[in-house]
């Protein structure tokens, strides 16, 4: 007889999203993943294949999440949803747990010696999906007259991602959101020199 769930799904994953951004996974124990999750070891065995699948599952909700706010407005917003992105990445609320850095980036970082191939793959999609929203992004500014036509839109957009990801992993060695203000208002600043003068 199967056993009944005593945990909500969801809830639970959204938990352990949040735990391993805090702590890392090879930092996350099975134990404290008992803690913040209500998943027991046997649950967390036989509904996700162990901590690593959990783990697979967190970050694949880290991405719906951020795939719906932060980067869905980039897809037709231009200029101004560009300068909206980055500086929200320095804008943060009271124990933000983006004052770690970007669960991402941590992950991309921690990876490289952990050398899981599915996160491998779940990272490097995840990048190659911002920077093409971010390609996006600067061809509709071009279509709308924003940008030159010979504006190199490729170049540009690989250079936001790797500022995207420097900046996070500045916060993290900083331990706060709002470390990253100065570096954010100097790259809005040259976005705005992109612009076309009407």
């Amino acid at each position: 007889m199967a056993r009944a769930k005593n945990y909500d799904r969801e809830k639970a994953v959204e938990a352990a999203m949040l735990a391993f951004w805090k702590k890392g996974y090879g930092a996350l124990g099975v134990r404290e993943i008992e803690s913040e999750t209500s998943i027991n070891r046997f649950a967390l065995q036989t509904d996700f294949g162990g901590k690593q699948g959990l783990f697979l599952e967190a970050l694949q909700k880290y991405l719906e999440i951020s795939d719906e706010t932060a980067l869905k407005p980039l897809q037709s917003g231009g200029l101004t949803a560009l300068i909206s992105f980055f500086r929200q990445l320095a804008h943060g609320e009271a124990e933000d747990p983006r004052d770690g850095g970007c669960l991402m980036v941590n992950t991309v970082i921690e990876n490289a010696n952990l050398g899981i191939d599915d996160v491998s793959e779940l990272t490097a999609r995840h990048y190659s999906n911002m920077q093409r929203m971010f390609e996006l992004a600067l061809g509709w500014a071009q279509e709308e007259g924003e940008l030159a036509h010979d504006f190199d839109l490729s170049s540009a957009a690989k250079m936001l991602l790797t500022f995207a990801m420097g900046v996070e992993v500045y916060v993290r060695m900083n331990g706060t959101v709002s470390a990253a203000s100065a570096q954010v208002e100097f790259l809005v600043s040259q976005i705005e020199s992109w612009r076309l003068k009407k």
